[in-house]
């Protein structure tokens, strides 16, 4: 087969067995059986994401579309082994002899024989890593092609997603133009690491998950306290939310000081603000979509007379043709969105801020200009700026890269160093 194209990424083994790119690491001895089904039981907590931990062995349930409920079951060798080969054998399962384990674990909750039975496997975990993750930046891998790890609670297809995630913008800025090939190194760096820490924790919370629980004649096993901390941190994986990427050309910690709170590296939280032009709540993962371009989320402070002649005087910065902004600020071009998108969040009450005394630039659609209050309700919204740590006496430039994840955070009076950082990877407007 002849494949013709500038890049290629893959999500399939052959293609990484095509380039000689290893898989590292071991086959563990955990044996797991999955089964979906329309429970009918009385355990209290089926539609929640949980984990049983028992006497009779571990079982996590999920909950899933409709009705439907997933239960993750361990399970012995002596249940699916074959004594020959060593091997597992899946005619030895059925799903009425999983859900018969999943009945011993959950005792004395019940489980009722369910109409039918939506689908069903065991499986042995694996936790490996590939040895690389692209060839020359030109082709690359992702997903199950690239790191194997149990999939409970959805890690597999959550670290997956995440890969492309992060890898997509990255090829959209370079096939443009916009962007250094160089700028594709970070994919690995960033997602390998990951995936790495995927398994190591994987390894953890699997040997807690099989072990027996710790009780009054087993004083070496499994703590209550052991078992939470592990399926908490599990949620950090799965979610996205826990990952931290280490400092990079696009991960640039130096003035980290500036929102102390705010963690260059992890992705942006969840926070609602208010829009000045209107006083409607709006969480600022609304406005951050995944379109490929840069938030430029400038924290004002208060719009004093001075703040105010301070902003004309950023404008006239950013303006300059030296200025990052400029540089790098490609417009939008047919179905390719512009580099920046502007978002402006200052302190103050709705009732008395006028959004239109910030300078034109920093306000380039009246939606974008935020208030760090809260609604009419009073319910919803404020403290973002004691939440981060931001100080509102100064002014704070936030970027948040293209997957929504912080990548820099600088003082107005840094710009330079702002322009430092677009310069690493950034190709400038001819």
């Amino acid at each position: 087969m002849a494949v013709k194209n500038k890049i290629f990424a893959g999500a399939h083994s052959w293609v990484r067995k095509a380039l000689g790119i290893t898989m590292d690491g071991e086959q563990t001895e955990y044996i797991w059986g999955v089964v979906d089904i329309i429970a009918d039981t009385d355990f209290p907590d089926v539609r929640n994401r949980s984990a049983i931990h028992s006497t009779s062995g571990s079982c996590m349930i999920i909950p899933r579309e409709g009705d439907k409920v997933r239960f993750y079951i361990q399970l012995s060798g002596d249940d699916v082994l074959d004594p020959i080969t060593g091997r597992v054998d899946k005619n030895k399962m059925s799903p009425q002899k999983l859900l018969e384990v999943a009945r011993k674990i959950l005792h004395p909750y019940k489980v009722h024989e369910p109409k039918m039975y939506d689908w069903w496997t065991i499986y042995i975990i694996g936790q490996r890593v590939a040895s690389r993750f692209s060839a020359n930046e030109r082709i690359f891998i992702a997903g199950d092609a690239c790191h194997t790890h149990s999939p409970k609670a959805g890690q597999g297809m959550n670290a997956s997603m995440n890969d492309t995630h992060n890898l997509a913008w990255k090829l959209v800025q370079v096939l443009r133009g916009r962007a250094d090939i160089s700028l594709l190194k970070t994919y690995e760096f960033e997602r390998k690491k990951y995936a790495q820490d995927l398994i190591d924790f994987d390894r953890k919370f699997s040997t807690l998950f099989s072990g027996k629980p710790r009780t009054t004649s087993n004083d070496d096993g499994v703590s209550h306290e052991q078992f939470l901390s592990a399926f908490q941190t599990g949620g950090g994986f799965t979610s996205g939310i826990g990952v931290h990427y280490a400092p990079s050309t696009i991960t640039n910690e130096t003035h980290q000081q500036c929102a102390p709170h705010l963690i260059i590296g992890e992705r942006m939280p969840p926070q609602i603000f208010v829009r000045a032009a209107d006083a409607r709540p709006c969480d600022i993962q609304d406005m951050l979509p995944s379109d490929t371009r840069f938030k430029l989320l400038f924290f004002v402070g208060y719009l004093t007379e001075e703040r105010v002649r301070e902003l004309d005087s950023l404008s006239d910065e950013l303006r300059d043709p030296s200025c990052f902004l400029q540089k790098y600020g490609y417009p939008t071009e047919g179905t390719a969105q512009s580099m920046f998108s502007i978002i402006t969040i200052v302190s103050g009450d709705k009732e008395d801020v006028e959004y239109t005394r910030v300078t034109p630039l920093l306000r380039p659609h009246w939606s974008n200009v935020l208030l760090d209050d809260t609604d009419v309700t009073r319910r919803l919204g404020g403290g973002a700026y004691k939440r981060f740590g931001i100080d509102p006496r100064n002014v704070t430039l936030v970027i948040i890269r293209p997957d929504g994840y912080v990548g820099m955070i600088a003082p107005v009076s840094g710009l330079e160093d702002v322009d430092k950082y677009f310069a690493a990877f950034t190709i400038p407007k001819r």
